[in-house]
Formats: C-alpha cells, structure tokens, sequence
C-alpha cells in the first residue's frame, strides 16, 4: 500500500500491523450497512418501474462500480490509499443519499452511476495494504479468508437481516440513508486514524495502466474473474428477480442472503487453515477451478427453487465455493503484482467484479424474460464454466511466467 503505512504499523509477534485491523473493520461496516446494491432491485420496483428497469439500474451502478474500481486504483498507487479513501466514501454518501430520494429510471440509472464510481473503493485499498505489509503468503491468504469469509459475509449477513427488516417497517429509502452514513463514517475513520499519505508512491505516478494490461497473467486472471463471478452475482441479481417472480418479498430475498454469509462465516475457519497452507507454496488453479464449476451449479440450481427455504439452501451451498474461489485469486494477485503497481493490479481485479455486476442483471433479466427460470440456469451455468474453463490456460500463464512446467497435479488427486 502507502510507504507511509510502514510507519507505526509494526505488527506484535504473530499479529498483524494496526493498518490492516482499522481497513478490515471499516470494510466491514461498509459491507453491514451496504444495502444500495442487494435491494437495488426492490428500490427499483418500489418507485414503480419493472424487471427491465431494475436490470438497467443495476448495470448503470456497475458501469461506475468498473470505472471507479480503476480510478481508485490508480489514485492509489498517485496519491496514496488514505486520500483515496477518504474522498471516495464522501462521494458515495452524497449519490447514496440522492438515490434515496429520485423517482425516475433516467435519475436512478444516473445516480447509480455515480455511486458506483466510489462505492467499493476499499476493497483496492484493502487489497495492495495487504500486498504491501504481508510479505509471506499464507499469511496473506489467512487475511483474505478473513476479509472474503468473515467481514464481507458477516457483513452481508447483517445486511440481509437488518436490510429485509427494516425494508418492510420503514421502507427501502432509509436503507441507503443509512449505506450513506456508514461511508460518510468510515471516511471520517480514515481521516483520522489511518497514517498520512504524505510522500506516498512517488515513482508510481510514471507508471499506467498500459503497462499493467500487457501482464498476460493478469489480463487472463481478469476475464477468467469476470466470467465466474457473472455466475456468482446471480446471487445479488438474478436471484432477487427470481424470487419477486415468485411473489416473495424483500424480507425473503434478504433471508437468503443471512443464509449464505452464515454458511461462509461457519465453513471459513474450516477451510481457511487447509487453504492457506496449500496456496502459500505457488497457486492452486485446481482449487479455482472447482470452486468456479461447485459455486456455479448452486447458482444455475437455484432458478428452479420455489420458496424460500430453497434460496436460501442454494444460497448456503455455494460458501465453500466462494471461499476457496476468492482466497485463491486474491493470492494470485498479491504474487504478480509489482510493489509500484499494487494499486493498480488490484484495482483492475476489483473491476472483474465490477464488471460481472454489469453483466449479471442483464443476463439475468434478459434470460427471466426471454425463457424463464431455465434460461437463467443455463445461461449462469454456461458464463461459469467459461470462467473455470480458462483457469487451464492461466496455469500455463503462469507457470511460463515463473519458468516451471504447467500442471493441475496436487494432493487434492486433480491431474491433467
């Protein structure tokens, strides 16, 4: 991350420094309170507008989700993760706050735009922090089990239980009144607490993207990412769209989501100890691949559920998936990514999830339209296999990379 982050962040024999504590916290109420885009759906048919509308909205914000996963990773590597921070939470409160309050598709998609461009802005800071004070891998992949199975689901589990609730009692505005007033918050946190930027990345600013994007590996890790998480944000856009079709409501959906971010907040200290220890020697793009096609199918099976009670066991059952999917790539970033370009390599990760939550709605609402619940399924288990498909050519990426002999042979018996 910052040069500047170095100072008095010295971690305690097997802890870990004060930096990386204050970054997963704030992301964590960030994630707790981030209502704007799970109900983006239901917000959308509350102002009276239909499946198509809520697909439109939902793709506008990830347009800006992608456009600003790489500005902020730009501004980080310029002008430091603090800085960053700080002026993209205050943005995001301000458009959340005005989404809260429009009506019309043309003002929604607009300000879904806008609160994109700041929304997920700590996950690239989060991201080269780690990079940059975690030298050793595994205890790398132990922080992004954390962040990936802990904070961002423990979060979501608050954000569909809190956010079904209070739907239905106060209505959907008020959530992202509150999504606002979490990143105002966190932005003063990083104000105050996280050390300056002052001097931070100074070579960085004659580094661009141009050179990021001819990096091979990262280019083919990017659209392997984007095609998985298509599949994987069916959870946030296809499945909603599927359970109003249904004629359940926002509190229904939102028990989905506690069900899924319980799921990963139970199975992450299980996973996480086998996990860390396996990508900690080179990366394991078996374990990515089998995470992409199990995650996958659970999402494809869930267009043929009918209540909620089976979202919400389609929804559990992609955790395991989802943990070793997103420990995996992280490791995969923090290990080619140059020390002058972590911002940027991350930031450009960050936009493959960006990305799917442009892709997802779209196809979602296309399929529900066109051909119903089995179109959704085959077109999410097709997108998916597109991503685990290309996690052979990435092994070879890599291994050319580093000189070794590709392969897919591991103690999990998987051999190619």
């Amino acid at each position: 991350m910052l040069t500047a982050l170095r100072g008095g962040t010295a971690p305690e024999p097997g802890g870990y420094p004060v930096v990386i504590w204050l970054l997963l916290g704030g992301n964590f109420v960030v994630r707790a309170a981030g209502f704007a885009y799970p109900f983006m759906a239901y917000h959308v048919a509350g102002r009276g507008h239909g499946a198509e509308a809520a697909g439109l909205v939902l793709a506008a914000f990830g347009v800006g989700w992608v456009v600003g996963q790489l500005v902020c990773g730009w501004s980080i590597d310029r002008i430091g993760g603090r800085s960053t921070l700080v002026v993209a939470m205050l943005a995001a409160a301000v458009m959340l706050a005005v989404m809260a309050s429009v009506h019309s598709v043309a003002a929604l998609a607009v300000g879904a735009v806008l609160a994109g461009l700041a929304y997920d802005a700590p996950r690239p800071v989060l991201g080269a922090a780690i990079g940059d004070l975690l030298p050793d891998p595994e205890r790398r992949a132990k922080v992004d089990a954390w962040r990936y199975g802990w904070v961002a689901n423990l979060g979501a589990a608050v954000t569909g239980g809190a956010g079904g609730l209070l739907a239905d009692r106060m209505g959907i505005p008020v959530l992202y009144l509150i999504d606002a007033a979490a990143c105002a918050a966190f932005a003063v946190v990083a104000l105050c607490c996280l050390p300056s930027d002052r001097g931070a990345r100074s070579a960085a600013a004659k580094t661009s993207y141009r050179r990021a994007l001819s990096d091979r590996r990262l280019v083919v890790l990017l659209v392997s990412s984007v095609a998985t998480l298509t599949a994987f944000m069916a959870l946030f856009a296809a499945m909603p769209m599927l359970m109003s079709a249904r004629g359940l409501s926002a509190a229904a959906y939102g028990m989905t989501q506690v069900a899924n971010a319980v799921a990963v907040v139970a199975l992450t200290p299980l996973i996480t100890f086998w996990l860390s220890k396996r990508v900690a020697v080179r990366p394991r793009l078996d374990i990515l691949a089998a995470a992409s096609v199990w995650t996958t199918a659970c999402m494809a099976a869930s267009a043929f559920a009918h209540t909620t009670t089976d979202f919400s066991l389609a929804a559990a059952a992609c955790a395991p998936g989802e943990i070793a999917w997103f420990v995996v790539v992280a490791g995969i970033v923090h290990r080619i990514a140059p020390a002058d370009q972590r911002g940027r390599y991350h930031g450009i990760w960050g936009s493959a999830l960006a990305a799917s939550a442009v892709f997802a709605p779209i196809l979602g609402a296309v399929s529900l339209d066109r051909g119903g619940p089995v179109l959704v399924a085959a077109a999410t288990f097709t997108v998916g296999l597109i991503g685990a498909a290309l996690c052979w050519p990435l092994a070879r990426t890599l291994a050319e990379s580093t000189g070794t002999a590709p392969a897919f042979t591991t103690d999990m018996g998987l051999t190619t």
